[in-house]
């Protein structure tokens, strides 16, 4: 009970809140919609993560927060990468029977750009089931619920349905779900679930000016969580390839203007209108390519946008070199690039902004 009201009391202290295995898992099958006997059999599964700046969380609660996270298969826990972001005390509880029990645990891989984590408890096997990864196509108008303990209010329920498939998290490299499933603080890191009881995605952020759920949740899709959780036990970070290239698609209208208002001196009679990418920025741009080149195709196949970009790009090896047609002075030219380790910038993209970290 001494867990408990620790719990209760950080209700209060938290201020910052960006929204484990046993050999059995959890799939339920679906019968009669009976959402009540799904929650009952995945909640043991979905843990409650305390963090704090400090190392003893006693002497400023005000740097104390708290987040959620999914058991998955082999002991693992997974969680928002926001959640452990530069924190200096992690722990988990579970629910065993009749109270919480208290773990530490080891972070064994981050991949910030998808805003994962992976933990694995270190004293002892949680003795809880595991969930599992939803398969196939996700669809629009699909039913999901979400489980989590946002502001200390445990195994908290909200339900609704895929809103759009195809969404993108803070990068484009990272393919996500929108949800009007309510997400608030302390949600990060749990399941979206869909009627089986499968993880469909990791909650990860919710969009809003103000710091209250304003029914547009973004959450990372299950196969980039599949794909993340796999390099990250492998070898503890996940990087993603690159050509070291800013660029600014033509098609928005808008950033395009933007740009070239920003650099009235571009020969706007030797850019496309509306097709490709534009090289925008110079500071780390590979010696083949030049500043205000066009890339139209990445090894063959057009490319009109960030998400077509990042697509592309994830077919190929770090290290490698991929073949990048571009248009120059209303060339067309085809190049063999070097891709290179994506750097993130990790301090920019958690910053705080306008977007709400749940």
């Amino acid at each position: 009970m001494k867990i408990l009201r620790l719990l209760s009391l950080m209700c209060f202290s938290i201020f910052v809140i960006s929204c484990a295995t046993n050999s059995n898992n959890i799939s339920v099958k679906e019968n009669k919609n009976d959402l009540s006997s799904i929650i009952e059999r995945v909640k043991e599964s979905i843990v409650y993560i305390m963090i704090s700046e400090l190392e003893d969380p006693a002497i400023d609660p005000a740097k104390n927060s708290a987040c959620s996270g999914a058991v998955i298969e082999n002991q693992y826990i997974i969680t928002n990468y926001h959640c452990i972001h530069n924190q200096k005390y992690i722990r988990i509880f579970y629910w065993d029977e009749n109270d919480w029990e208290q773990h530490e645990v080891s972070i064994i891989g981050r991949d910030p750009l998808a805003d994962l984590a992976l933990l694995e408890v270190t004293d002892k096997e949680l003795p809880v089931p595991f969930l599992k990864f939803a398969e196939g196509e996700l669809k629009t108008g699909d039913e999901v619920f979400a489980v989590g303990h946002p502001m200390g209010m445990t195994w908290t329920v909200t339900k609704g349905i895929l809103s759009n498939t195809d969404r993108f998290a803070r990068h484009p490299y990272v393919k996500a779900v929108q949800t009007d499933a309510a997400i608030n603080k302390g949600n990060s890191g749990g399941p979206l679930l869909n009627m089986k009881g499968e993880i469909v995605a990791i909650n990860s952020l919710m969009i809003s000016k103000v710091n209250e759920n304003a029914g547009l949740a973004i959450s990372i899709r299950a196969d980039i969580v599949k794909h993340s959780v796999k390099t990250m036990s492998e070898h503890g970070i996940v990087d993603r390839g690159a050509l070291g290239i800013m660029i600014t698609p033509l098609g928005d209208e808008r950033q395009r203007d933007k740009i070239l208002k920003k650099n009235p001196t571009v020969n706007q009679k030797n850019i496309p209108n509306t097709l490709g990418l534009l090289i925008s920025e110079d500071e780390t741009i590979p010696e083949e390519l030049k500043l205000w080149d066009t890339v139209v195709a990445i090894g063959g196949v057009p490319i009109n946008n960030g998400i077509e970009f990042a697509d592309e790009m994830s077919k190929y090896e770090i290290g490698k070199k991929v073949s990048v047609t571009i248009i120059r002075k209303k060339r067309f030219i085809q190049l063999d690039v070097m891709i290179k380790v994506f750097e993130v910038p990790v301090d920019k993209m958690y910053a705080k902004s306008g977007a709400v970290i749940p």
